[in-house]
């Protein structure tokens, strides 16, 4: 129970986040425009996305609000929570998630911490089977051999949040246009919005990232998505919505809220005496 309840936090989290981590509800939609001036702001568009991929691959650390709500095969997800993040030098991140239902049952949430290999778990239905032990601890390694997925790769990938991979998958748009000026948690920024073929996205990232994103993305029947994207004056990312278009075998929206770009964040392990290892 402890590896069928760990196997689908894990995947759920890492298929909710890495659609692009993160969608929800956008503006409304703008016509495209027509000659010489649409042409050279649709360009101008790409060229600020492009941009945009590339400050974000110089972030060593951030932190992020999420939310996100996914329905597969019936099953409904719905989740809120914060996440800090370290990609370099080692990768490292803490995830809080105090509200989460499955199939419109509470879950009381969870907490997740991610140290090289080790994925320590706090979860009320783990709690239970874990002789008391607030923490479980889990070898990414070990769940990937037995879940068929790499999970592992997946997550040293940075594929949940990490923006650099988030908004270089966004450069795939070939709609991609300014809505105008607006102002995310008290920062000026501008809203760009597209579409983008996912497997267009994948073509963007690594070989090795892309084919372990395939194995997820090849079981949700999506062929393209909807974003959203709020840039500040540094050429930063500081909100990013993604979400399936209507009509999509899988119904996905997040909602990712960016801050805190490389100040230190503080993650260590749980302490022992509060931990079980799933083996």
């Amino acid at each position: 129970m402890i590896r069928r309840n760990a196997v689908f936090a894990v995947t759920g989290s890492v298929l909710a986040l890495s659609l692009a981590a993160c969608g929800g509800e956008g503006g409304g939609k703008q016509a495209h425009g027509s000659g010489p001036s649409s042409a050279n702001a649709a360009l101008a568009a790409e060229q600020a996305v492009s941009t945009v991929s590339q400050k974000a691959s110089e972030i060593k650390t951030f932190q992020a609000a999420i939310s996100s709500q996914t329905s597969m095969s019936g099953q409904q997800t719905r989740m809120t929570g914060r996440i800090s993040y370290r990609l370099r030098p080692s990768l490292a991140m803490k995830m809080t998630i105090p509200s989460m239902s499955v199939g419109g049952r509470e879950t009381g949430g969870l907490q997740e911490i991610l140290l090289g290999d080790n994925l320590y778990m706090k979860m009320a239905a783990l709690s239970n089977q874990s002789g008391g032990k607030a923490w479980v601890k889990m070898s990414l390694s070990k769940l990937g051999a037995r879940s068929g997925i790499d999970v592992k790769s997946l997550m040293n990938q940075s594929q949940q949040a990490d923006p650099s991979a988030n908004v270089r998958m966004l450069t795939a748009s070939k709609d991609v246009r300014k809505v105008g000026a607006e102002t995310v948690d008290g920062t000026p920024t501008t809203h760009y919005q597209g579409t983008y073929s996912v497997q267009a996205a994948l073509a963007k990232l690594g070989s090795d990232q892309r084919e372990k994103m395939q194995q997820l993305i090849a079981k949700t029947g999506l062929d393209k998505m909807e974003f959203d994207l709020w840039v500040d004056d540094q050429q930063l990312p500081r909100k990013m919505t993604v979400k399936s278009p209507a009509g999509a075998q899988v119904q996905t929206s997040s909602t990712t809220t960016y801050s805190g770009f490389n100040k230190p964040v503080s993650i260590s392990a749980p302490p022992a005496s509060q931990v079980k290892s799933a083996g």
